[in-house]
């Protein structure tokens, strides 16, 4: 099995995927000592150079996958932008030894609730291919019009920018003083504003969207906003399934080429000329 030598350098925190293959461009990544070329297949014993430093050994690390969940606040954006102050989701997650951690799920920026973040891009992209056929179930907290009018009837589907949204359910889920809270269910990923626009479309304002399970994961009860938690053993089991993966597919392990073993006759001889003696 090989996998894409600029891919590869990038896993492994070396560079993005942009920065390597400008390196390759420029001749400074060496493949068995030769320059690299822009979508090499990197196969077991080749060995890897990078301006100058043998990077065979770090890529020969296989990195354990890793996922969390995260509890993002309304008004955190997934990454910093340079002159940009606001509070961002990737200042609040745990440090990586290599890497950057990649949302498996879309949440927006005034959104809140549940957040699956993956150390292996390759693991999330796997998953986001099926967001067509994974359920999600938010928590939606709308102000009452007056407190003559009824609550409105709600509709099952909403068309949002030419795309129809369509709702398995929404449903009243109690009440907070002039608020009602709603159970909207889907069973696909709904495109970016169509809760809102369901809710505008019923003449009511929304105060809070919070995306309480997505697919078989549910945002844990006692997880505070701005806090993570990492998913692990079975927990894992139905993201795997959703990746096409088995827990023990580990991927490409890249091994340096062994070294020759030392030649111990001269060592051997020696010792029996000494014992004759």
């Amino acid at each position: 099995m090989s996998e894409r030598l600029h891919k590869l350098l990038a896993q492994h925190g070396i560079g993005s995927r942009r920065q390597v293959e400008a390196w390759i461009r420029e001749g400074r990544v060496l493949v068995n000592g030769r320059p690299a070329e822009i979508g090499h297949a990197l196969q077991e014993g080749e060995r890897v150079i990078v301006d100058g430093k043998d990077v065979t050994r770090l890529l020969a690390v296989d990195r354990k996958l890793q996922v969390i969940l995260y509890h993002k606040p309304t008004g955190e954006m997934l990454r910093s932008r340079a002159g940009d102050d606001r509070e961002s989701v990737e200042m609040n997650l745990p440090a990586l030894h290599a890497g950057r951690w990649v949302a498996v799920n879309a949440l927006g920026f005034g959104e809140d609730g549940l957040l699956i973040l993956s150390s292996e891009g390759k693991f999330a992209l796997a998953i986001a291919r099926h967001n067509h056929e994974i359920p999600v179930e938010y928590r939606v907290r709308a102000l009452r019009p007056s407190q003559e009018e009824a609550w409105p009837e709600m509709p099952t589907e909403v068309d949002v920018e030419g795309q129809t949204a369509t709702f398995s359910a929404v449903e009243p889920a109690g009440t907070s003083g002039t608020n009602m809270w709603f159970k909207v269910t889907s069973e696909r990923t709904l495109p970016r504003g169509a809760i809102r626009a369901l809710f505008d479309s019923a003449g009511l304002k929304i105060s809070r969207t919070m995306l309480v399970k997505w697919g078989p994961i549910a945002l844990p009860r006692d997880l505070p906003r701005g806090r993570s938690r990492a998913l692990e053993g079975e927990e894992l089991d139905p993201l795997y399934t959703l990746a096409g993966r088995a827990r023990s597919d580990t991927g490409l392990k890249v091994r340096p080429r062994p070294r020759p073993a030392p030649d111990r006759r001269h060592k051997k001889s020696t010792a029996r000329r000494s014992g004759n003696r």
